[in-house]
């Protein structure tokens, strides 16, 4: 299962899966309407909704379609690359990939590709539907033709318009900050087991090591349990989101002899792929925003404004990972059979990989500091309200030393001031406001 979910999902990020598809679409459709002009227009033009031509005219129209629809493809596939290229400068390198997976983008792709293709069939067929005419009949595969090239115009308007606003920074966070949200609820469906707390066994274990390098995009745990020899036990020891290479200690199974058959089911329920992918782990939609953030306040770019938005925008999968209790850990299975996860990233490792960086980075911008005092103060709302205060000790941490931060930063006291207001450096877990 998890081998056809990496495939998919190595689909789902192709520019070539998609358009490939198009194209044998169309070319089904090339072969249809070449058909049903041999059977259906008799030549007696009294079809008014079907253009009419000859053959010379309709073959001048397949090239005119098709000599413009491969242009515009050309047009679209360097919007593409430069848009990833310029993304990959601007943003971050891993935030390319989320250009490349959009549905609209590939769509128009495939659709203009097809639409060549189409020409190209129609073309060659042109002469075998209406041969010897001299006077112009009516054709579906004319009348089809010219309406596609019509579309694929629309197509590439559409097209360039929707990659610019993509492209705009807002949008670029704002997707990633919604993608990780959606992570964690993922992640926080399954119930968690009773004994989430117990250790694994002791005695005789056996190794089994990684097969193939790459990042693990999926684990199947619950189906991994249902699939072990039954009272036996497997402790997984990477987490989501983690790269193993071949040879790396994948899980430890226990007794020593299930290891051969709890191989042969992890290989089919773990996902290892070459991407790291966001689906399931949240923590890489965190480290993109916070690639963001430090490439806007790096020297070369200097844009705290960006910076600013993506630590508002890291507050919405912030508050969800604060108020939600952690990923199960244990799955049993119904003979006996037990899963270990590797310990899941607590929610202080969520807060410090969100704040921290950023917040050494931004020690000479007033804006940024600002908006992280803010962020945190607007996290700790929702706890004080669901009485959650034991969850706050990262956002205290991340608090007072941000106020470190704006004391010792050298800007003028004025800014200084500007920054903190009336906010004052705090004891854990709670907050005091001057009067």
């Amino acid at each position: 299962m998890e081998r056809i979910r990496s495939v998919a999902q190595r689909a789902r990020d192709s520019l070539f899966f998609i358009p490939v598809i198009g194209i044998l679409v169309f070319s089904g459709l090339a072969i249809l309407v070449l058909y049903l002009d041999r059977r259906l227009t008799g030549g007696e033009g009294k079809n008014t909704l079907l253009l009419s031509a000859t053959v010379a005219g309709g073959r001048s129209i397949a090239t005119t379609v098709a000599g413009a629809t491969i242009t515009v493809a050309a047009i679209a596939f360097s919007i593409t690359a430069l848009s990833s290229q310029i993304a990959a400068n601007q943003y971050s390198p891993r935030a390319v990939r989320g250009f490349f997976e959009d549905s609209f983008q590939q769509v128009v792709i495939a659709f203009i590709v097809g639409t060549f293709t189409y020409s190209l069939l129609i073309l060659g067929g042109l002469s075998t539907t209406s041969a010897g005419a001299s006077q112009p009949t009516p054709s579906i595969a004319v009348t089809t033709n010219v309406v596609l090239g019509v579309l694929s115009a629309i197509g590439i308007v559409a097209y360039i318009d929707h990659s610019l606003r993509r492209f705009q920074v807002d949008s670029v966070v704002r997707r990633i900050s919604e993608a990780t949200l959606i992570a964690v609820r993922k992640q926080n469906r399954i119930p968690r087991s009773p004994d989430h707390n117990a250790a694994p066994p002791d005695g005789e274990s056996a190794a089994i090591e990684a097969d193939r390098w790459g990042w693990i995009q999926g684990i199947e745990a619950a189906r991994i349990a249902e699939s072990l020899p039954r009272n036996s036990s497997v402790q997984i020891k990477f987490r989501l989101g983690e790269h193993v290479i071949q040879g790396d200690e994948l899980a430890t199974v226990w007794p020593a002899s299930g290891a051969p058959s709890v191989t042969e089911v992890l290989r089919k329920r773990i996902a290892i792929g070459k991407d790291r992918s966001l689906d399931d782990d949240p923590a890489f939609g965190i480290r993109q925003l916070v690639d963001i953030a430090l490439k806007a306040l790096s020297p070369g770019i200097n844009d705290p404004t960006t910076a600013r938005d993506v630590v508002h925008h890291l507050k919405l999968p912030l508050r969800e990972i604060l108020i939600s209790d952690p990923p199960d850990r244990i799955f049993n299975g119904s003979d006996g059979q037990r899963v270990y996860l590797s310990e899941a990233l607590s929610r202080s490792d969520f807060v410090h990989a969100a704040f921290a960086e950023i917040r050494i980075n931004s020690a000479t911008q007033p804006s940024v500091l600002s908006a992280l005092l803010e962020a945190i103060e607007d996290l700790r709302g929702p706890l004080e309200h669901m009485d959650l205060d034991g969850r706050m000790g990262a956002l205290n941490q991340e608090w007072d030393l941000t106020i470190d931060s704006v004391r010792s930063s050298g800007l003028p006291e004025a800014d200084i001031k500007r920054v903190l207001g009336k906010r004052e450096k705090t004891t854990p877990g709670k907050e005091t406001m001057e009067p």
